[in-house]
């Protein structure tokens, strides 16, 4: 049994397609903190202080240089003369102002980081005219004073709610296709007839075709944490984090390994594997007990619900060992 597991390592760090996924994998969480200060920057300018220029046109109360009607500034914001529009209401002593600016998203995000200056501007000189005092907030560790700069929240959001989760899913994802393909292989060019002739019982054979994803995953995850904490990302708790990630591997290699023992096709498997995994992944991702959001928030040190944790833990690795029973794989 121990060969097969290293039989189907081997194949699967000879299989391009997969190590290149692995290597793209391993490549971001390298450089993690290049990525993620590459995308702040792009979405938001200011959380090096730079807001770049945008034109911007306002309608109503006039705090800029471009100041015109309302319908002066929606047509040149139609005509693309201006990049976005500011609407200033005042109702009852209160100030509201409407934000019109482009369907773009990129566009937006990056114009939104000027208007957020001139806003803020603007209520720093609303505040001085109605002598209302401008709190600022401070943060102190001890006695010493920690500056926050802008836009921190941004990078804590993008580290722990989308790259930890995305990794831990694209790992087990991986680990799982990696798992149709041995099975499919053995079956479709019948090399399992000559395994079902050696003294290994179907059962073996069943166990070290999950057991090889299962390895080749942990030793995936070790890694990318590895790679985050030397990036300076701050993995709290690194053992349950690695926990969970490896019980959500377990699940898609379940799943992966009974479809390819029922289907016996490599083809139709892939299909009925993609369309399980699309259909899971946003309840993977987006919900507060999602398994691989809680991969992040262990990660982060935040607090998770760890009954449902570990249910989800057992009843993956329950599967996991349920699953040669499901699938049996036998002569063709």
């Amino acid at each position: 049994m121990l060969e097969i597991v290293k039989k189907d390592l081997k194949l699967m760090f000879r299989e391009r397609t997969f190590v290149s996924i692995v290597f793209l994998m391993v490549f971001v969480a390298g450089i993690s903190s290049i990525v993620t200060f590459g995308l702040i920057m792009l979405y938001n300018p200011d959380y090096l202080g730079f807001y770049g220029s945008s034109k911007v046109a306002v309608a109503g109360e006039c705090f800029t240089e471009r100041c015109y009607d309302e319908k002066t500034a929606m047509e040149l914001f139609k005509s693309g003369k201006v990049d976005a529009v500011l609407i200033v209401s005042d109702l009852n002593g209160i100030k509201y102002v409407d934000v019109i600016v482009p369907d773009d998203e990129i566009k937006a995000a990056q114009v939104l980081g000027y208007i957020k200056k001139l806003l803020t501007d603007y209520e720093e000189r609303l505040r001085s005219v109605y002598g209302v005092p401008n709190l600022e907030m401070k943060v102190y560790s001890g006695s010493r004073e920690i500056e926050i700069p802008s836009g921190s929240s941004t990078v804590f959001k993008f580290i722990y709610l989308i790259l930890i989760p995305l990794l831990s899913i694209t790992t087990a994802v991986v680990a799982a296709g990696m798992t149709i393909d041995s099975v499919c292989e053995e079956i479709q060019s019948r090399s399992i007839e000559v395994l079902l002739s050696t003294p290994l019982t179907p059962f073996k054979i069943s166990i070290s075709k999950v057991a090889s994803p299962m390895i080749f995953s942990s030793l995936v995850t070790a890694l990318w944490l590895m790679l985050l904490a030397l990036n300076k990302v701050d993995i709290v708790n690194p053992l349950p984090a690695f926990a969970i990630s490896i019980s959500i591997t377990a699940f898609f290699v379940s799943a992966g390994y009974i479809m390819a023992a029922k289907l016996r096709d490599r083809e139709r498997t892939q299909l009925l594997f993609s369309i399980l995994a699309a259909g899971s992944l946003p309840l993977m991702v987006t919900k507060y007990n999602s398994p691989a959001v809680m991969v992040g928030r262990i990660a982060a040190g935040a607090e998770i619900d760890f009954v449902i944790a570990t249910i989800f833990s057992v009843a993956s690795f329950a599967l996991l060992a349920a699953s040669p029973f499901i699938g049996k794989i036998d002569r063709v």
